[in-house]
């Protein structure tokens, strides 16, 4: 089983590292920029060919993928017949479109996924059944009130249809529809069994949300596809629910709670950063729930990495970009090697991040999300 482990977080890292590669070497073919190898794969050559001035090569260890760019090792030399075809020689908006290539490639599949989710694949949405009735609601200031939804007896098991006369398809249409009525009286339209009836309701006022005291029945679902339109801005949207998750992340990620985890002061929360070993288990446990659940952990994941190479530190993506960004507004030149000791100090501090949460991944993972 380790094993197999093993050769899947390889074959998902392999992806991900040449699909960022082949979009740097793609935008410096477009913008007349000469990339001077691409290779599948690292180590020894398993077959290589010359083609329109780059070598192609398949390599032993398939464990990513690499592109050299003519003129982005400052200490390379260039022939002088080539120099206008080198990265340095470059205006700025044609080195600009190389650097972020490859975090657009990402960002495109990551929105591809979610495209599909929204409408060939479909995704699941709760009911508004109901799961629980609450007898008293608690409320943050410590008081203890009657629950509406007991009141007005409501059980286990209805499925609430409407809310003032208005259908409700789904749990969130229903919350949305109960939260916007604070204290006020509503009229529930509900299916208990093959029977459907109307019962009235005034909601609780708790922090200005209406509260009727139940909660969903998490086991109840059905699968909702978009039409093609919709799901093109549905997953738009989504993008952009996602990008605020992960620069949250992202800050968590250099906490001191953080700090605290990877040095075994405070335990690990389901919220803890992983490793690409967590990752990579997290998505194959998301395949075990369904297509759009694993759809959405790898779409996750994708997005994930390109907005972590677009962080303006040497030497990811967003490091260089700064570089050409300062370069723009100060009209003069950044000797890129003066900026290597950074670079080594952050790679230094990642890798020990990274090689901490390995271990953690491996000795100690978190528990399967999808698992109650």
């Amino acid at each position: 089983m380790i094993v197999v482990w093993a050769i899947l977080i390889v074959l998902f890292i392999a992806f991900m590292v040449i699909t960022h590669e082949a979009g740097h070497f793609f935008a410096a073919k477009a913008v007349g920029i000469k990339p001077e190898t691409f290779s599948i794969g690292f180590g020894p050559e398993i077959v290589g060919w010359e083609r329109g001035g780059t070598r192609y090569a398949i390599k032993w260890i398939p464990a990513g993928g690499s592109v050299k760019i003519l003129g982005m090792n400052p200490d390379e030399e260039i022939p002088e017949e080539l120099k206008p075809y080198s990265y340095y020689e470059a205006p700025a908006w044609k080195r600009a479109v190389v650097v972020v290539a490859g975090s657009f490639v990402h960002l495109c599949i990551a929105l591809f996924l979610f495209y599909l989710i929204f409408w060939p694949v479909g995704y699941q949405v709760l009911t508004g059944r109901i799961g629980q009735v609450q007898k008293t609601v608690k409320l943050t200031s410590g008081e203890v009130l009657d629950g509406p939804a007991y009141e007005a007896g409501l059980k286990k098991g209805d499925l609430v249809v409407a809310v003032d006369g208005k259908d409700v398809e789904d749990w969130s249409e229903l919350s949305s529809a109960l939260q916007n009525n604070p204290g006020e009286e509503v009229t529930l339209e509900v299916r208990r069994g093959d029977e459907t009836f109307t019962v009235k309701a005034t909601l609780l006022d708790v922090d200005d949300r209406g509260i009727l005291g139940i909660r969903v029945d998490t086991e109840d679902t059905f699968t909702r596809r978009s039409n093609p339109l919709t799901a093109a801005g549905q997953a738009v949207k989504e993008m952009g629910r996602v990008s605020g998750a992960l620069f949250k992340g992202l800050g968590s990620l250099f906490s001191v709670k953080t700090l605290k985890e990877l040095v075994g002061m405070t335990p690990r929360t389901q919220e803890s950063p992983q490793s690409i070993v967590g990752a990579t288990r997290l998505t194959f446990q998301a395949a075990g729930q369904g297509v759009s659940v694993f759809l959405y952990v790898v779409a996750y994941l994708f997005f994930f990495l390109a907005i972590f190479n677009l962080l303006p530190l040497p030497p990811f993506d967003g490091g260089h970009l700064l570089v050409i960004v300062v370069e723009k507004v100060s009209g003069k030149r950044i000797d890129v090697r003066k900026l290597m000791p950074i670079a080594w100090a952050v790679i230094i501090v990642l890798s020990l991040v990274a090689l901490r949460l390995a271990m953690l991944d491996i000795f100690n993972p978190l528990r399967n999300p999808f698992k109650p």
